[in-house]
């Protein structure tokens, strides 16, 4: 009975310093290799498609903390980043390059704030932001083509109710979530979107121009 205890002790400590893949005989082996060998490249693929968010290069007329560019002026406080938008519009959202500004008012007079600024230079091409109604026509256009495509489709939905719900909640969202111009009270702030060509997300780094302060955002 000890000569089978010591014999089994041998055996398991034999067995416990080899590979658990070296235990798998045959088709069995090659089949948890292939698999293994598929899960690599995939992650590797996949990492290397991955988009690489722009941050701001260091300027001498603005700071950088993260991925936001700051101005500070003796009335203003101004932060812009590139940022994907998040909320029910995202579908119609994702079809444009977009930046979220936020304006702060440090001093004690109503500021307004100039419509012409905000452009941006990539590939030698100027971008400006798109205005609010042609994003709001955008989503109109989609909920359209998304109901109608089909010739013999029934005139009316049975959800379009439930639909035309939907889009008006889109509707107030891009409203409240765009970035406004105009006037800026004192102590007051002011965040939103700007909205863009997509065709921007082709180049590695864009100018971008904060009334008279231009910002560099490089791929990282």
């Amino acid at each position: 009975m000890k000569k089978k205890n010591s014999e089994m002790k041998s055996f398991l400590k034999k067995n416990d310093l080899i590979c658990p893949l070296q235990k798998c005989k045959g088709a069995s082996y090659f089949r948890v290799i292939s698999c293994w060998f598929i899960f690599v490249i995939s992650m590797l693929f996949l990492s290397g498609c991955a988009v690489k968010p722009y941050v701001p290069v260091p300027g001498d007329f603005y700071t950088q903390e993260a991925d936001w560019a700051i101005i500070n002026t003796d009335s203003l406080n101004i932060f812009v980043h590139p940022q994907s938008y998040y909320g029910v519009a995202q579908n119609t959202a994702s079809s444009y390059f977009t930046l979220y500004v936020r304006v702060k008012n440090k001093s004690k007079k109503n500021i307004s704030l100039n419509r012409s600024s905000f452009s941006i230079l990539a590939g030698n091409q100027q971008f400006d932001y798109i205005p609010l109604e042609i994003i709001l026509g955008s989503l109109q256009n989609y909920s359209l083509l998304r109901y109608y495509q089909d010739p013999f489709a029934s005139p009316i939905p049975a959800n379009y109710d439930k639909y035309l719900q939907d889009i008006q909640q889109q509707y107030l969202e891009l409203v409240n979530s765009y970035f406004s111009f105009g006037e800026l009270l004192p102590g007051g702030s002011k965040e939103g979107y700007l909205f863009y060509d997509k065709k921007i997300e082709q180049y590695n780094s864009f100018e971008l121009d904060v009334w008279g302060t231009k910002i560099k955002f490089v791929r990282k």
